[in-house]
């Protein structure tokens, strides 16, 4: 199986987990009508979650002294409002990442074999995480959906409607709509699934070039590998504008709903419902270290290209191309996926810190709640 996964259906799989996002810019060559009508979709996809968004924040403010219904609630509330933030920012910046996603396809068509075995390893490294998360994430929805079927609700969320809802129709509707939100909110999470993509493909790139170097025996084909180290720099920052402050998004409410988790963890509440909210935590950990894994590779691989230099045989080629590579050396500034002020380094050493907060937090909240208590 692992054979017949090429690149070109590594891009397709996760596409198809991100479809109903309309995230996923149409092709370069799409008409006017084709962009618009897309635009409009992401424009409804927004409406739509604000239809659920709505009643749920009605059904916090008539069930307050309900802590089950309102933290479920309000964990559902941070869904719809990653869904509608990351439409938004992906409306803004459209241009920008259908631009990437061009480059990434044409660059893996006109791949060479080398190159198409670095692809293939980076497959190999990571196609069972990715598969497994995309396949855990439907199935978290789906569970999310089916809800009802087990339980005396009507619908999956505990949404309140400021009219009727007794009709047959009336509920069809309610829970066809649900469904398709909870649907579109489990794509947005996979969304994390895209951004790693085109993260990985940037390191990928940053190690085809380390290949090029080794073969460097003149000043004129260090240049052109120079050149190409420039390209793949702005492309990895284009990556990184248009995915960071998705990425940010995605930290700021993984943070909440984790603090939304852990009261329910330590408040009485149905076992189902704390089962619930930890296969919640869990896919929010899931999601930041999707993200994280390869933006620390393309950071070490951005450092890597510029250190393989020193690796060729330098000391035998002509002065002035020892001073070009000291140039070059002298620039090893590294590809970070960041936000000034806000957002440090996303590498695997904030990830771990991450995770020491969240529990800080969740003993935090324990001690808070056992002293109200007593």
């Amino acid at each position: 199986m692992l054979k017949q996964l090429t690149p070109e259906k590594a891009i397709h799989i996760t596409w198809i987990s991100v479809a109903i996002t309309f995230c996923w810019p149409l092709p370069a060559n799409s008409t006017k009508i084709q962009v618009f009508m897309f635009k409009t979709l992401q424009i409804i996809s927004i409406i739509n979650a604000f239809i659920l968004l709505l009643p749920l924040l009605y059904s916090v403010y008539l069930h307050f002294d309900d802590i089950v219904i309102v933290f479920k609630s309000i964990a559902l509330c941070v869904g719809l409002s990653q869904m509608i933030i990351q439409t938004a920012i992906c409306f803004v910046k459209y241009n920008t990442l259908q631009r990437v996603i061009e480059e990434m396809i044409t660059y893996v068509k006109e791949a060479q074999q080398y190159e198409r075995k670095i692809f293939h390893k980076y497959i190999k490294k990571c196609y069972t995480f990715y598969g497994c998360s995309i396949i855990c994430m439907y199935l978290t929805g789906l569970a999310f959906i089916i809800g009802p079927a087990f339980s005396p609700a009507s619908f999956p969320a505990d949404a309140e409607y400021p009219f009727q809802i007794n009709y047959k129709s009336i509920k069809v509707i309610i829970y066809l709509q649900q469904t398709l939100v909870g649907f579109q909110c489990t794509a947005h999470i996979c969304l994390s699934v895209f951004g790693a993509l085109l993260l990985w493909f940037t390191a990928a790139r940053f190690e085809c070039l380390i290949v090029e170097l080794k073969k460097i025996t003149n000043i004129s084909m260090l240049i052109v590998c120079i050149k190409k180290q420039l390209h793949i720099r702005r492309y990895a920052k284009k990556v990184v504008i248009g995915f960071r402050f998705i990425i940010l998004c995605a930290i700021g409410i993984s943070t909440f709903a984790l603090t939304l988790g852990g009261v329910i963890m330590i408040k009485k509440a149905p076992f189902i419902v704390k089962v619930q909210f930890i296969t919640l935590i869990l896919t929010l950990l899931t999601e930041i270290y999707i993200y994280t894994w390869p933006a620390n590779h393309m950071k070490d691989m951005s450092i890597n290209v510029s250190q393989s230099i020193y690796n060729i045989t330098w000391y035998k080629q002509t002065l002035r191309m020892q001073k070009d590579v000291l140039t070059v050396l002298m620039y090893q500034q590294p590809i970070i996926l960041s936000i000034n002020c806000i957002l440090p380094e996303l590498t695997l050493h904030y990830y771990c810190s991450y995770l020491s907060n969240a529990f800080s937090i969740f003993t935090a909240i324990r001690v808070i709640i056992e002293d109200n208590s007593s």
